[in-house]
């Protein structure tokens, strides 16, 4: 085995892609190559970045894909037939506890996607299984208030098994005990296996299988940033492998102070595997605010960090307030359309022309009947490349007005009216990507800005609210690590704003 160890920025896909590529000068076939990520991300990216440094297709690469998505393929399956939202609300009727099963089921992600309230049922039934321990077990040494109701958890259990068995349904973990169980690994000449410090027991059991059916295995990953043990995840089983380690040494994103701090911080881990490397060769720069409202955040990419969901909840209300346009959990503060339409409207007004599509983008934020009449759509009939002027609208396309965009957009709410022009006084681009994105550290593992704002407020425990963790301290340095590993130039870290935080060292 070889086992590859990326500390943060060090190029650990470029280095994996690099053997790959090796592999593919020696003569071996694009399909007899597997790449497994942890994320749809993570795999995502690696095929991304393969199809274009190889000049492939997709479909050359078969075996370049999650685990979960890996025991999907193998078992022969159809979408038909995995769990969703709606199958466990089904569930939940036929069970006579409607109600019970929230929204927020893990059907996209396996089981590291995080549960509504309700569902902690289900939690600890699937910790149990991607553990491979007994329910009983996981249940008894769970803090959540259900100490006289392991009746119910037993019986929750029972009736998932028999519903998905009565109509031939999976969820996610079905899938990798089906893979194990059957040993559906397909033949392979080599087989990466990335973010390894983040497998469940279930996926290293699966891993072994891929190993007893290829020629070479490479494994990579770091135990300093395995965050998710929480969720199942089995670091010490990554940092007890033995094989030939390759330590990436080089880091081209953290620079010289960011690093001497990082370092302080994860050394507190004692059982870790040892790992040296270099930062940048720029010192940086580390701030120290007392609150984030000291933080000008006016110019440059930002990434703001908090350990909790609520700290970044907070750290979003607040951006808003200062009328910058940001990301956050993915969803853009305003969907783009609506900026689009803001912009190619005001475009217009100053006397531009639009083709149209752009004028369908426009029209469909104005109100029917007052501000557009959509019968008069006559210019979707025009050439592509045909453009529109105002009056050509106001004449013979339903247009009724030519009022600035907060009178003349009526579609767009007050609320997001006032933010937007908030926006605007901030010179906020209407037209790039927003340059802030806000993130607990959880869903940041893998990216980086140029500025990385931090809070270090914690939580009174620090992992789950209802599982109890011997090594609590020993995680909670791991995850400040990867936070304290995302900044390229400049790192801002807030003091606690309530009673707990966590120690940085100065």
């Amino acid at each position: 085995m070889n086992i590859i160890l990326g500390p943060p920025g060090t190029g650990k896909t470029t280095y994996l892609l690099n053997k790959v590529e090796e592999y593919l000068q020696k003569g071996v076939a694009p399909d007899r190559i597997g790449y497994f990520g942890f994320t749809r991300r993570a795999a995502s990216e690696a095929i991304d970045r393969a199809c274009d440094k190889f000049k492939l297709h997709r479909r050359d690469l078969p075996f370049f894909r999650t685990l979960h998505s890996l025991a999907f393929m193998q078992m022969g399956i159809n979408q038909n037939q995995i769990m969703t939202s709606d199958k466990y609300s089904e569930i939940g009727d036929w069970l006579k506890i409607g109600g019970f099963f929230g929204s927020n089921q893990p059907v996209d992600q396996g089981p590291y996607k995080d549960f509504g309230y309700g569902d902690k049922f289900l939690e600890i039934i699937n910790i149990a299984r991607i553990q491979q321990q007994p329910l009983r077990q996981v249940y008894n040494a769970s803090t959540v208030p259900l100490k006289t109701d392991w009746a119910r958890v037993d019986y929750v259990d029972r009736g998932l098994k028999a519903w998905k068995d009565r109509y031939h349904l999976f969820d996610y973990t079905d899938m990798l005990e089906q893979f194990c169980y059957r040993e559906l690994a397909p033949k392979l000449e080599v087989v990466f296996i990335d973010e390894a410090q983040d497998l469940s027991p279930l996926q290293w059991k699966m891993v072994r299988l891929l190993q007893a059916n290829c020629k070479e295995i490479f494994v990579a990953g770091d135990d300093d940033q395995a965050i998710f043990r929480y969720a199942g995840a089995d670091v010490d089983y990554f940092i007890g492998l033995e094989g030939s380690v390759t330590v990436l040494d080089q880091s081209y994103r953290i620079p010289a102070l960011h690093h001497t701090l990082s370092q302080k911080v994860i050394q507190r881990v004692v059982n870790r595997r040892p790992k040296q490397f270099n930062p940048r060769d720029e010192n940086g720069f580390v701030h120290w605010h007392r609150h984030s409202e000291e933080v000008n955040m006016a110019d440059g990419d930002w990434l703001l960090l908090s350990r909790t969901t609520r700290g970044a909840k907070q750290i979003e209300e607040e951006v808003r307030r200062r009328g910058h346009l940001y990301i956050y959990n993915g969803s853009k503060s305003i969907d783009g359309k609506v900026l689009e339409a803001v912009r190619l409207w005001e475009n217009l007004r100053s006397g531009g022309s639009l083709t149209a599509e752009q004028v369908r983008t426009v029209y469909s934020q104005m109100l029917l009947g007052t501000q557009v009449e959509y019968g008069h759509k006559t210019f979707s009939k025009g050439q592509s490349d045909q453009r529109y002027g105002m009056q050509e609208l106001l004449d013979f396309h339903g247009l009724l007005h030519s009022l600035p965009w907060d009178e003349g957009l009526g579609k767009i709410s007050d609320t997001d009216k006032r933010y937007i022009k908030a926006c605007l006084r901030k010179g906020e681009s209407l037209t790039e990507e927003p340059r802030i994105r806000i993130s607990t550290i959880h869903s940041a593992k893998g990216a980086q800005a140029n500025n990385v704002m931090l809070l270090t407020d914690t939580m009174r425990r620090s992992y789950s609210m209802w599982r109890k963790f011997e090594n609590e301290h020993l995680d909670e340095a791991r995850v400040f690590y990867v936070g304290l590993t995302r900044a390229l130039q400049h790192l801002h870290l807030i003091h606690p704003m309530y009673s707990r935080g966590y120690q940085i060292p100065a």
